[in-house]
């Protein structure tokens, strides 16, 4: 969304080229997030994205001025704001020119107001202009509309003020019910596509400046947008403008508050999708079928959706062999660093969210921002009250984030083959006992030797633990330093290693073994898929211990008995393999948009190609420009242009190439000359990178006689197709001909598209 604050920049000589990059380069960095494009639309998504680049370049210049401009009572628009827009929004690509280079507000309504006229003059505009809002053949068609309010949260009856993620549906076309003014509406007819909207967040009163948050819009009944409308805090008044899709079926939107506020929304246009003009005669008889088209190259990849849930895991699959490593592509050169742009202000901190973890019933208190997860979705309280679980209680509890479905599994790999075992290294000698596992199977009762002689009462012992330097018994035993110690005189003149009249060493600590020699690891194969974790088996009963019978004098050892055999191993557990999840829709395709400030062209006699000026495939380009000769160009021998190339992410195939010319200095043409404007394509072989011409150019002609500052020209051409590979490198080489020899200064901008 373009907040009215904004600044607008002026930059060089191409002030429109570089504001329309620079328009270009935020819609498209939020197009997939903010803007939603609506099943049963009769617009679609690109036109969608034009319309709001639009309205983003109009609001821009208005921004310059904003100053001048004074809302009326209760937050209404000033009607010279909402003109200058309007006529922007149907104004010719020279009318939009001449008001972003206006000094003052009259200029730019002057220049504004006369684009508007001559756009409706198709005579004048025909083939001269690129597209506008309004192109019957291709863009939305824009209706401007007296400012009517059709939302206003404050007047009684309307509502009240949001509370907090509080959500409410209002109808496009306004009505008191929703606080309108009941005089006006926001559109006629059928419902439009989108409406061009101003809403204000009115929180005076309502939170604390310390409070922060956002405002969203959507469709009715549609997905929230990854991006809010305006945002604000406690006790602020906000208002934002910009271009809102709604219901194709109700006319209806949605508008969600993070934290209470009133909302007030004004229209002062509406988009709807081009129809044909004239009455229509009878059908003529269908042609016949046009051969298909070759398929055009697949889009970039869309966004992804929202995680689903974590399907069970799997078994292990069989590791895969490795892979043979690819080679290593050739660094590309550095590009020069950018200035550093000055730091924004801190942002206010915003409202944190408390994780409790899984809910806990009705009886469990929870605050405001307490989040719970419950059937695989979380949700946050709002209100301090738990009534009810989340999923039947959204009073108390707002979704955050819904379980989604389950993705599928991906293919098992391969077994990679296991390494060579490693050579078993030496027996290391016995270290200190460790803890008693669990009783294993009892053997088999060994015959029983013949009983000895009964021995005389010996004297039971005594553990106490640790040694702790207090008071000691005969026949009590501790553990000091690893060895165990019994005390034989009732007492406790030092700890054991050092008072060997009152100790005696029962069990001398063992020495640390010797560790064996470190196996060769074998080659470690592809990780499969991690198995499900079987479940653990129940531990068996300790049985009780016996009575501790009189010590008898120490008989001979008996044989070892045999050792019990192990018990089998628990069975694996198999987890249920995961849905499929949805197949992401196919992008456009790659399209590039760049513009350069002032680059001067030399014109040979003759009509010889003299030197031209480059600018990257995508991007802004606000230096002179350096200049290049026409024709193959090897970086080796131009190494100025090195910052310039810019490499393509993707492969992909172009079609259509739009230029538009501005003449930046005032030069009188003796002779027709043309400028030239190419994309230029090349792969980096042996180390060097050579720059080709494409089949992928266009032309402007100027006549010969005085071209002032400011002349604009454009062209646009389509072709059977230029393919580039992913990695391959790209540059745009703009040149001039003509009969006699001159120089001629001129900026643009191209893009290139499928």
């Amino acid at each position: 969304m373009i907040t009215s604050g904004t600044k607008a920049f002026r930059l060089g000589f191409f002030t429109v080229s570089v504001l329309a990059a620079a328009v270009n380069t935020a819609i498209a960095a939020q197009q997939a997030n903010d803007l939603v494009a609506v099943p049963g639309s009769s617009a679609s998504a690109q036109q969608l994205v034009r319309a709001k680049s639009n309205v983003a370049t109009a609001v821009s210049i208005a921004d310059r001025f904003s100053a001048q401009f004074t809302s009326g009572p209760n937050g209404t628009l000033d009607p010279n704001r909402v003109q200058l827009i309007n006529n922007l929004l149907r104004s010719d690509a020279r009318g939009v020119a001449e008001a972003a280079a206006a000094t003052t507000l009259q200029q730019a309504m002057a220049a504004a107001n006369s684009g508007a006229i001559r756009r409706s003059n198709t005579t004048i505009t025909a083939n001269t202009l690129p597209n506008a809002v309004g192109d019957s053949t291709d863009d939305l068609v824009y209706t401007p509309i007296t400012p009517c309010r059709i939302v206003d949260t404050r007047v009684p009856g309307a509502g009240g003020f949001f509370n907090a993620f509080e959500t409410r549906t209002y109808n496009g076309a306004g009505s008191t019910s929703q606080g309108g003014s009941g005089s006006c509406s926001g559109y006629t007819g059928a419902i439009p596509a989108a409406l061009a909207l101003n809403l204000t967040a009115d929180a005076t009163n309502l939170g604390s400046p310390d409070q922060y948050g956002f405002v969203s819009v959507s469709p009715s009944g549609m997905a929230w947008p990854l991006a809010s409308w305006l945002n604000l805090h406690g006790g602020e008044t906000v208002a934002n403008e910009g271009i809102a899709t709604i219901n194709p079926t109700t006319g209806d939107f949605d508008v969600l508050s993070q934290n209470p506020t009133h909302i007030v929304a004004d229209v002062y246009g509406y988009f709807r999708a081009p129809s044909g003009g004239g009455g229509g005669g009878a059908t003529g008889a269908t042609g016949a079928t046009g051969a298909t088209g070759a398929t055009g190259a697949t889009g970039a990849t869309g966004a992804a959706g929202v995680a689903g849930a974590t399907g069970a895991t799997g078994t292990n699959g069989t590791n895969g062999t490795n892979g043979t490593n690819g080679a290593t592509g050739a660094t590309g050169a550095t590009g020069t660093n950018g200035t550093n742009g000055t730091n924004g202000a801190t942002g206010a901190t915003g409202q944190g969210f408390n994780f409790k973890g899984a809910y806990g019933g009705t009886g469990t208190a929870y605050s405001p921002y307490d989040v719970v997860t419950q059937g695989g979705s979380s949700y946050v309280n709002v209100t301090g009250t738990n009534t009810g679980n989340p999923a039947s209680d959204p009073t108390d509890w707002k979704l955050l984030a819904q379980v989604g479905a389950t993705g599928t599994t991906g293919a098992t790999g391969t077994n990679g083959t296991n390494g060579a075992t490693g050579a078993t290294g030496p027996t290391g000698t016995n270290g200190t006992n460790g803890t008693n596992g669990t009783n294993g199977a009892t053997g088999a009762t060994g015959a029983g030797g013949s009983t000895g002689a009964t021995g005389a009462t010996g004297s039971s012992l005594n553990f106490t633990g640790p040694y702790g330097g207090g008071s000691y018994a005969v026949y009590d035993v501790v553990t000091f330093g690893g060895s165990t110690y019994v005390n034989v005189t009732g007492q406790n003149n030092g700890n054991p290693t050092s008072d060997p009249t009152d100790w005696k060493l029962l069990a001398q600590v063992g020495a640390t073994g010797t560790t064996g020699a470190t196996g060769t690891n074998g080659a470690t194969g592809a990780t499969g898929t991690t198995g499900a974790n079987g479940a653990t088996g129940a531990t068996g009963a300790t049985g009780t211990n016996g009575t501790n019978g009189t010590n008898g004098a120490t008989g001979a050892a008996g044989p070892t008995g045999p050792t019990g055999a192990t018990g089998a191993t628990g069975a694996t557990g198999v987890g249920a393999t995961g849905a499929t999840g949805a197949t992401g829709a196919t992008g456009s395709g790659m399209a590039f948009t760049s513009s350069m400030t002032a680059a001067p062209l030399t014109i040979l006699l003759g009509g010889v190609v003299g030197t031209g000026a480059a600018m990257p495939v995508s991007g802004a380009e606000l230096v002179t420009s350096p200049s290049v000769t026409v024709g193959p160009i090897s970086l080796a021998t131009a190494p100025q242009l090195l910052p310039l190339v810019q490499t393509f992410p993707q492969t992909g195939t172009f079609h259509t190439l739009n230029a538009t010319v501005m003449n930046t200095v005032a030069v009188t043409l003796l002779s027709p000359t043309t400028v030239t404007a190419t994309l230029y394509t090349g792969t980096v072989a042996g180390g060097s990178l050579t720059l080709n011409p494409t089949g992928l150019t266009c032309s402007v002609t100027y006549p010969p006689l005085l071209i002032a500052v400011g002349a604009i020209k454009t062209c646009s051409v389509s072709v059977a197709g230029v393919s580039v590979n992913a990695g391959d490198s790209g540059l745009i080489v703009v040149n001039g001909t003509g009969g006699l020899a001159t120089v001629m200064t001129v900026g643009g901008s191209v893009a290139i598209s499928p």
